[in-house]
């Protein structure tokens, strides 16, 4: 936000302790600028203050896929965070800042591991957006989302701990860096992810290492994207290298910097929310800079491990600056500067099993360049502006360069070539005056280290996005639906399964096989699947299905074989493997199963035989190195044990099992003071959160070592007894008994098995959800020791039901209920889960217990509200919203749930009433209760035109196209509400205020549409009514070319030759029959509305136009004569 230069004691969040260290360094003789400063790189931890909003309890009720959120990617295990509060209060947030001669940065582990701020001490500058104020908005997968500083997106966009704790480690690295790892292993998938912050001695650039990691024996989805935030102002510009963007869509194509003669590239220029994505640019640079403050920040990655570059920007209209308010107190707006491993956010994909993942982004500041920069490398920015003879080059760099060479040339002739001192504390600035035989040809610039090495270079004729073959994108084409094709559906399914919607690819992949009976790839996709909720019998008839079709395979082999260990068969599940490792498909990670599988029969040199085998044929394995350190162990190789996991920690320091495991080394060689600090650093990361405890409890397991994942769990139970729980993490959770009790019964102790069971029935139950296939045993087994245990039961069918499969969790819930009518969130299950199975009576009644049993809880009447919609009771629905206590009416869900409620049941004033008096949380891209705001509105309207009370239906007309504040959505630029404006046109006409009828008409004629910048065309019914407003007014040309627009919707060839972007559903055909109604084609218009209404029965436009021709008029509603 702050694009001047600014002292660092005016930062509105400095804390003390910050303020003492600075005073500190600056008596020690540190200059606040860093120039002449020796400062060697540290990092610590030190507590930061920041006026934050509270955010409220977590919600309860488990988020399951399909059924809270349907068409959401998974969130579950994770609860939403909703409660959004206006309670604003001083709290103490856990930092780490790193600091060296140039820059300092504050990273933030306790909110998802962003880096809060980077500080330019060269300039006395924050270079980053770093939001004065945490505020919640509900933007992020589980809800709330803040913005600023820069945010780790991994395996998904705002990701699931965005805003929680995550595993830190702080280190001073052997070249003196200061370094700091932070990560996460998401509970979703099981995978992980780490990124190292690190400043290096003498370097002003903030290194991110990025390391990703599928720890799993199954291909996992992902994306990665790291999020910066920019502050926005008038002179802030995007500096991208790129031709042309995909703005969200793979069509339309933006040009880059101006499309339809609008410069996208400024913050000022663009009215509506916009984000861009390059298309084909192979540099590797992009950022942000201030054109008249002349400064900037870089980001330079390897655009062939980093393809994405992405700008995102709110927009300067309404509905863009009121996310100021939503995100800050008394701020201003900011943008995002951003960089993917794909090239937009549109694609996931696949990551292989143990496959891990590494690149580095580099990010640094820029000053005093003139403009933005020409060329970046991880070492320099650099400018060069021609003006007629004279080349003025600019350039920063990262290290300080004693005796560099700068050299320009044209034409194989050097302009200049001398040594230069470079300094990243200065700007370095070179005029050349250029020869006739220069002009007009282009220049190379070159700057190289004393030891020749290549700093950076650039040549003036280089393509912005560096294509010399570049070629402008032509729209998609998709190849036409064949109902036969087996492979198109298989397509199909994959697309949902990148993105983890598993019950639309599984859909897909059954229509495939629907196609074609044999398909093997839909069989293994399937197979694969099945695999995955633990449903192993299906499973294993796919994938023998695939063979049967395909002998060769290669992953029905591989994916047979972790089904059969599964089963038990090792014998059938090893002579997979053996075909995986023969054929060379997935044979490092069928070796590394292989050794797994010995290990678990006692076998640690057969298992060394195999690790060693997979590490070799993949050396960035990390599970792989971590338990063929392990193998090691246990064969007596500690030496070569310790180097190894040494290694392994090295890379990735938050990696749970390997910690272990180097606490484990070390106390077999006896080195009991490093084994006390593997234990210590090792519970420093596992305290955060018990589901880490059972993450390496399992690794244990499977390799048959039980004996330490009991050791692991007993210890978790004993520091859990003294700790207290936090929000949504249970220190005690009782699943830690279970597990523990369930690898006692695994080894015969049933007595302890016993205790340990009763232990985890006793447990509270609020936010334990389980979510492995290993748990469903572990809670079977519990069950069957135990069959009175209710909570067992509750839990049982949260994870059946995270697996899909719904039909078992629906029996698991009722269970549960039976034994333990108290527990309200089993009984919210059991009715949600009876809802979805189309028993809705049944549903009802059980969400009426859970309502008794917790009568304050306002999601539950949320809930039931919208089921009796569903069911079309409207009077059980307002009676029970109605009858709920004072107290739900405090959450603004409750309140938007009681006003859909009176719109449905025509009580549009009581609505009005009811939206106007309370303010609402809406979340990107929702307008719900404004949406009921305008229908409660248009209802009053309607009613007052039928008792032909003209001007209050005018009013009402009016009231329905503005935006109040409270909804928390702003106007949009240039969208027009033409219907609305005509409906009050009218009615100011027939209750005689013309004048007032005619600045509506004019209003409704003159809006735009659509701003140019937005790449999706927004339909709507309002096309058809602006047409009827310029034909009111006279315009008839322009009139006549809008009708002529949207007739051509009726003609599928005309529409894509025509519409970028092109509407679907019913729309098309409503504005397409009313405009050729319009047009006087009748017999075209009867067809396309006709079909309008078999798509959409209610759409009232298509109606009204059809009746109108039924009874003879080719007038269009609003037309005063013909075109």
């Amino acid at each position: 936000m702050r694009a001047k230069s600014k002292n660092i004691f005016s930062h509105p969040l400095l804390s003390v302790c910050y303020a003492v260290m600075l005073v500190l360094e600056l008596s020690n003789g540190v200059s606040a600028q860093g120039q002449g400063s020796n400062t060697s790189p540290r990092v610590w931890e030190a507590p930061l203050s920041i006026p934050t909003y509270e955010l409220g309890p977590p919600n309860p009720y488990p988020a399951l896929l399909d059924w809270q959120r349907p068409k959401w990617r998974p969130v579950y295990p994770y609860p939403f965070l909703d409660a959004l509060t206006n309670k604003r209060t001083d709290k103490t947030w856990k930092a780490v800042y790193l600091e060296n001669e140039y820059l300092r940065v504050s990273v933030l582990p306790e909110l998802g591991g962003h880096i809060y701020e980077i500080f330019d001490k060269t300039t006395n500058r924050d270079v980053l957006y770093s939001n004065p104020v945490m505020k919640y908005a509900m933007v992020a997968l589980r809800g709330a989302w803040v913005s600023g500083g820069i945010e780790w997106n991994f395996p998904d966009g705002h990701t699931l701990t965005t805003v929680s704790p995550i595993d830190y480690v702080m280190r001073t690295e052997p070249d003196g860096s200061a370094a700091v790892a932070v990560g996460d292993t998401e509970r979703v998938q099981g995978m992980q992810w780490q990124v190292i912050i690190r400043l290096r001695p003498g370097r002003r650039v903030v290194e991110t290492e990025v390391t990703l990691n599928n720890r799993r024996e199954v291909p996992g989805r992902y994306w990665f994207w790291s999020t910066a935030g920019a502050p926005a102002t008038n002179d802030m510009r995007f500096v991208y290298p790129m031709r042309e963007a995909y703005p969200h869509a793979f069509w339309p194509v933006f040009s880059f910097p101006k499309e339809k003669g609008v410069d996208v590239s400024k913050f000022t220029d663009v009215p509506n929310f916009l984000s861009l994505f390059a298309r084909n640019s192979t540099r590797d640079y992009f950022g942000v800079y201030y054109d008249k403050a002349d400064w900037g920040i870089v980001h330079v990655a390897d655009h062939r491990e980093m393809p994405g570059k992405k700008t995102w920007t709110w927009g300067t209209d309404d509905n863009g600056n009121i996310w100021v308010d939503k995100l800050t107190d008394g701020g201003r707006q900011y943008v995002e500067f951003q960089g993917g491993r794909f090239e937009t956010q549109m694609e996931h994909q696949f990551i292989a099993p143990h496959r891990v993942e590494h690149f580095v982004e580099h990010w640094f500041p820029v000053n005093n360049l003139g403009g933005g920069w020409d060329e970046a490398t991880h070492d320099a920015a650099l400018r060069i502006n021609i003006q007629g003879s004279r080349a003025v080059i600019t350039a920063n760099v990262n290290s300080r360069f004693s005796d560099a060479e700068f050299t320009v040339e044209s034409g194989g002739v050097a302009l200049r070539s001398e040594r230069v001192k470079l300094d990243p504390a200065k700007t370095f600035s070179a005029t050349i005056d250029l020869p006739a035989a220069a002009l007009g040809q282009p220049l190379t610039v070159t700057f190289k280290s004393k030891d020749g090495r290549e700093l950076i270079k650039y040549r003036t004729d280089t393509p912005i996005d560096g294509n010399p073959d570049f070629k402008p994108a032509t729209r998609p084409i998709p190849d036409p639906k064949i109902s036969t094709s087996a492979e198109q559906a298989y397509v199909e399914g994959l697309a949902f399964d990148k993105k983890s919607r598993e019950h639309e690819a599984r859909a897909a992949y059954e229509e495939a096989l629907k196609r074609d009976p044999g398909f093997a790839p839909a069989h293994v996709a399937l197979g694969l699947s099945y695999y995955r909720s633990g449903e192993y019998e299906k499973a294993a008839a796919h994938l023998t299905q695939a063979l049967r079709r395909n002998k060769d395979a290669g992953d029905a082999y591989y994916y047979l074989a972790l089904v059969r260990r599964a089963q038990g068969q090792n014998a059938e599940a090893a002579e997979h493997l053996i075909w995986a490792v023969r054929s060379g498909h997935r044979e490092s990670v069928a070796r590394y199963v292989l050794g797994e599988m010995a290990l678990a029969n006692g076998q640690p040199v057969e298992a060394i035989e195999h690790l060693s085998q997979s590490v070799l044929l993949d050396p960035r394995d990390l599970k792989a190195r971590t338990m063929l350190a392990l193998a090691e162990r246990l064969a007596g190789r500690l030496e070569v044990a310790q180097q190894r996991i040494d290694a392994v920690v090295q890379e990735m320091p938050i990696d749970y099992l390997a910690r272990h495991e180097q606490y484990e080394i070390h106390k077999a060689r006896g080195h009991d003071g490093k084994a006390k600090e593997s234990w210590t650093e090792l519970w420093r990361l596992l305290a955060r959160e018990p589901d880490s405890v059972l993450e390496v409890a399992f690794d244990y397991a499977a390799a048959g070592r039980r004996g330490e994942s009991r050791r692991i769990l007993e210890e978790a139970i004993r520091r859990a007894a003294a700790l207290p729980a936090t929000g949504e993490v249970k220190r005690d959770n009782p699943m830690l008994h279970y597990t523990l009790g369930y690898f006692y019964e695994q080894d015969g102790d049933r007595a302890r098995a016993s205790s340990e069971y009763l232990m985890g029935a006793k447990g509270d139950p609020a936010f334990v959800f389980p979510h492995r296939v290993e748990e469903i045993a572990v809670l079977r087994k519990a069950l069957a020791a135990n069959p009175n245990d209710g909570h067992a039961a509750y839990y049982l069918g949260n994870v059946l039901a995270s697996k899909n499969r719904d039909e078992e969790a629906l029996s698991a819930w009722r269970e549960a209920v039976r034994l333990d009518p108290s527990n309200t969130i089993a009984r919210r299950n059991l009715g949600r889960a009876l809802w979805v199975t189309d028993k809705k009576e049944g549903a009802a009644s059980q969400y009426q217990q859970a309502i008794a049993g917790a009568p304050e809880d306002y999601r539950l009447y949320v809930e039931i509200g919208n089921l009796f919609a569903e069911m079309g009771a409207q009077d059980r629905r307002v009676k029970v919203l109605e009858s709920a206590p004072p107290s739900t009416r405090t959450h603004t869900p409750f309140i938007q749930a009681l006003a859909a409620a009176y719109v449905d049941t025509r009580r549009f004033a009581d609505a009005v009433t009811l939206l106007a008096n309370n303010t609402f949380t809406s979340g990107e891209g929702e307008d719900a209760a404004l949406g009921l705001y305008r229908k409660a509105h248009l209802g009053l309207a309607r009613n007052y035109q039928q008792a032909g009370g003209h001007l209050k239906a005018a009013s009402e007309f009016a009231a329905a196209t503005e935006y109040p504040r409270n909804f928390g959505v702003g106007r949009p630029a240039m969208q027009s509400e033409a219907r609305e404006y005509v409906a009050a046109a009218r009615e100011y006409d027939l209750g005689g205020r013309s004048e007032e009828a005619q600045r509506w008409w004019q209003r409704a004629a003159t809006e735009e549409l659509n701003p140019p910048t937005q790449p999706e065309e927004p339909w709507s019914e309002h096309y058809f009514y602006k047409a009827v407003a310029l034909e009111h007014m006279g315009r008839r040309a322009e009139a006549r070319a809008l009708y002529e627009r949207l007739a051509r919707l009726n003609d599928e060839q005309q529409m894509l030759d025509a519409e970028p972007w092109p509407p679907t559903g019913a729309i098309r055909f409503v504005l397409a029959g009313a405009a050729l109604k319009a047009l006087g084609r009748p017999a075209k218009a009867r067809v396309a509305l006709e079909r309008a209404l078999k798509m959409d029965p209610e759409s009232e436009l298509a109606r009204s136009q059809l009746a109108e021709l039924k009874a003879g008029s080719r007038i269009a509603t609003g037309r005063t004569g013909g075109l």
